[in-house]
């Protein structure tokens, strides 16, 4: 088979073939439902796509628990800003990356429409309530402009000087479980459309000549992952169904538990079901990709869960204080 990566935007993912201590470091907390894990990645590899730097993933199973929820968001994106400025009330500008009218790509402006923009505000009425100075963009899409988005972010900093850019996006997951239910922050920057092979021009520090910080959202999967999701659900159901303590389980759960043996796995589910989960993209993505089915494929309630999170990422970003 020829070797294709598995393309997922999430370090958590990315990061399954690396080796911790030596390619990255890794620390983790709970606070209630929400998982706050926090990577950082020591060296580039060829066995992940993520750049040196520090990648917080904020994790959780539903929306039962905003107020913690925005509060960690916000408690994280609030480090990231102090660690990256020198300037006690710096200008930032936030840009909302991505296709309005395209549902699982909207994140980012329609996070914007909920934020706060204080350049215009009086001096005294942003020192008085300790405002951030900032501004908001959603530039579009290159299918529409006809321009790079990073080439219009660019003129604004060289218009405005920001002392920051905060960029918020769309990004694709290898797991369907993951699909908007992280939140991912770095201060490396994004390459806005990589995740689904769509390369444009990056927002990073050193394109940007100022400090970039990247907030996305998994919203999309590629159909091979899901395809490979879907044999370590069957491998997990039939599992079940072979053990006497489990057999008699009905109802709703989020996963089924266990993994066959070597000789079960080769009876029940064939010679594809014993390659790993790696092998098996890989050999998806060969059949797939010449005849261009290597679809991009979102969830039922995506309409539901970016209205959501773009509330939370907005009330979080407007809670803000120097």
């Amino acid at each position: 088979m020829k070797k294709y990566y598995t393309r997922s935007d999430l370090a958590i993912e990315s990061l399954a073939h690396a080796v911790k201590d030596k390619d990255y470091k890794h620390s983790e907390k709970k606070e209630g439902n929400v998982t706050i894990e926090t990577f950082e990645i020591l060296q580039t590899s060829e066995l992940y796509p993520h750049e040196v730097g520090q990648y917080v993933e904020i994790s959780f199973p539903d929306y039962q628990d905003i107020s913690t929820l925005t509060e960690q968001f916000e408690k994280q994106l609030s480090t990231f800003i102090k660690a990256k400025t020198n300037t006690i009330d710096p200008l930032i500008l936030f840009v909302g990356l991505g296709n309005e009218t395209l549902t699982s790509d909207a994140i980012g402006p329609r996070t914007l429409k909920h934020i706060r923009a204080t350049h215009h505000y009086p001096l005294d009425e942003r020192h008085q309530n300790q405002y951030y100075d900032s501004m908001c963009v959603a530039p579009g899409v290159m299918a529409r402009t006809g321009m790079e988005t990073a080439d219009i972010v660019q003129c604004l900093v060289e218009e405005f000087h920001p002392d920051m850019i905060i960029a918020i996006d769309a990004l694709c997951a290898q797991s369907y479980e993951k699909i908007c239910h992280v939140i991912q922050m770095n201060n490396v920057g994004i390459y806005p459309g990589s995740g689904i092979g769509n390369h444009r021009k990056s927002i990073t520090e050193s394109s940007m000549g100022v400090p970039v910080v990247a907030i996305g959202i998994p919203t999309v999967i590629h159909v091979s992952s899901l395809v490979s999701e879907v044999y370590n659900l069957l491998e997990g159901y039939f599992k079940e169904s072979l053990d006497p303590s489990t057999s008699l389980k009905v109802g709703k759960r989020r996963r089924y538990e266990g993994r066959l043996n070597e000789v079960q796995r080769r009876l029940i589910l064939g010679e594809i079901g014993q390659l790993d989960e790696q092998k098996r993209i890989q050999l998806l993505n060969e059949v797939l990709n010449p005849i261009e089915s290597q679809f991009v494929m979102s969830d039922k309630d995506i309409d539901f869960d970016i209205e959501m999170i773009s509330k939370i990422l907005s009330s979080g970003i407007n809670h803000l204080r120097y």
